[in-house]
């Protein structure tokens, strides 16, 4: 599942208060959620943790097992043509949406169209026309059609969907779950506008439906009858708690008011594994780290500039002995892929001593120096690693450039407000990839995706345009290579390093299945005795 930012809240005197009152014979998880819980529209969330309480209440064409593996969701089954080209939905018969409503293809239709629409302005409509490229969807993302039915997705019947694609995507049923493409209960929408959403409006077709959300404390979700698969549910309700910042989470873990994190401060690892063992919880992410450039913005638009403050980071430094607690050092955008020779930053071959000198002699290049030094402020989240990532490179960059850089730690409204108004200079960012494959994650820095950088590069346009029709995995990455490369070569962002999950796990939990995506689907899941 894709994460384009997160952070975290305030609320645990509510969570207390909440948690001192609960008392129920019914089959109750608490799950942290660490930050403040933002949009639950289906169509315009773009949050990770959000999207855990998504797929949770939404199922998609296809689901994801236990262990994050596409299997069938509302579609039993699918057909794909010869060119990869067509892809055919048949519904499992019977299904109902949370009020006993038939549910159809149509749905999902509308679910699609409305992520697109640019009314809807949501953040994922890029997934339907650069991840996968869906016939027309980009001349109705821009306005040129205001036709759905240019787009080519149709339901013919109540229980066919017909997907119809610009060029071959083989990664393309991983973004068809519930994260992406949900359906829609249109007469909800209709009726209620955006509160349909609201718990007493919403109608949903997964396994739970939201019966409170209750802003900086939780959201509760009970399970649905209606549910095609209801009776192999065995959890009657589960509570989504927000928590003050990561080692409140601890503390609520502790005393078992929780039975699993969202995170885990990266100090506290080493006495939490030394404590509890197989609980703490700590593995491979699809999440990528990197530093983005307001080259929007003088003299960020400098890019020797970027170049000097990339090369002014000394990554083994921050990542293996301050950060820690998993992260990866990573010189490329992409996350390390089996079978993807990604490239990297030029200084990735570099020693020290010829990165510093180099760094200091692009900021003289640049127009910078003693004399004149660059003030900056580093945008970041105040989740504990991100935050001692930003302190530390601003340190870096005092010391090797003499920048006068400042960080600003804020909760996630304020952090993605910032990116969002695009006066920040520089963000201290990431993505969580949805898929093992370079795709996912240069899709979203597409400039035609346009979600927030401005940036424009012809030579990473053509190289991914090159390489999406083609179906063979290692030319087809090979180009894809191409596409990063101009990505890097620009020094749009400053990659740091690839991302663990990190989280702690009750011994009593059963089904909880470590996976790249942190896909944890709570239908999966069972409380033991």
């Amino acid at each position: 599942m894709l994460m384009r930012k997160f952070a975290l809240a305030t609320g645990v005197a509510a969570l207390l208060a909440f948690s001192a009152g609960t008392a129920s014979a019914e089959t109750v998880l608490n799950r942290g959620i660490g930050a403040t819980i933002g949009t639950l529209d289906p169509h315009i969330n773009f949050l990770a943790w959000e999207g855990w309480v998504l797929d949770d209440a939404y199922e998609g064409l296809v689901g994801s097992d236990a262990a994050g593996a596409v299997i069938p969701g509302a579609a039993e089954k699918w057909d794909i043509s010869d060119d990869g080209l067509t892809y055919t939905f048949h519904l499992r018969a019977g299904l109902k949406w949370s009020n006993g409503d038939p549910l159809s293809a149509q749905d999902f239709v509308d679910g699609i169209i409305r992520t697109i629409s640019p009314d809807t302005a949501s953040d994922k409509s890029y997934i339907f026309t650069s991840t996968i490229r869906v016939a027309g969807a980009q001349d109705f993302v821009e306005g040129k059609s205001k036709d759905p039915k240019s787009v080519g997705i149709s339901a013919p019947d109540a229980s066919t969907l017909v997907l119809k694609l610009d060029a071959p995507a083989p990664h393309t049923l991983f973004v068809l779950g519930s994260f992406y493409a949900p359906p829609l209960h249109k007469a909800s929408l209709e009726k209620f506008g955006k509160d349909f959403i609201k718990p007493g409006n919403i109608v949903t077709n997964g396994a739970y439906i939201l019966t409170e959300n209750v802003p900086q404390s939780h959201v509760t979700l009970e399970k649905n009858p209606n549910y095609w698969d209801a009776a192999s549910v065995k959890i009657d309700k589960v509570v989504y708690r927000v928590t003050e910042d990561d080692s409140t989470a601890v503390k609520l873990w502790r005393a078992g008011e929780l039975d699993t994190t969202a995170d885990i401060p990266t100090a506290q690892i080493d006495a939490l594994q030394g404590e509890f063992g197989e609980q703490v919880h700590i593995s491979a992410s699809t999440e990528t780290n990197y530093m983005s450039f307001n080259i929007t913005k003088p003299p960020f638009d400098n890019i020797k500039l970027r170049q000097a403050l990339s090369m002014a980071i000394d990554r083994e430094t921050l990542v293996n002995k301050v950060v820690k607690g998993g992260y990866v050092v990573n010189y490329g955008y992409v996350v390390p892929i089996p079978g993807y020779d990604a490239p990297k930053v030029t200084e990735a071959g570099m020693s020290k001593e010829d990165r510093v000198a180099k760094a200091k002699a692009l900021y003289a290049e640049a127009g910078f120096g003693p004399d004149k030094p660059v003030s900056l402020t580093i945008e970041s989240s105040n989740n504990d690693a991100y935050k001692k990532q930003a302190e530390t490179i601003a340190v870096m960059w005092k010391q090797v450039l003499g920048v006068d850089a400042k960080v600003n730690a804020q909760d996630r409204d304020g952090w993605l407000a910032a990116f969002n108004a695009g006066g920040w200079d520089v963000f201290n960012d990431n993505l969580i990839g949805d898929f093992p494959g370079p795709e996912t994650y240069l899709a979203y820095m597409d400039p035609r995706a346009e979600v927030g950088y401005h940036w424009k590069s012809p030579a990473f346009e053509a190289a991914f345009d090159k390489a999406m029709p083609l179906t063979d995995q290692a030319e087809r990455w090979k180009v894809l290579a191409e596409a990063e490369k101009a990505l890097l070569d620009d020094y749009l962002v400053a990659p740091i390093a690839s991302s663990p999950n990190r989280h702690l796990i009750g011994s009593k939990l059963q089904g909880w299945v470590d996976n790249p995506a942190d896909v944890h689907p709570t239908r999966f899941m069972s409380l033991s005795e």
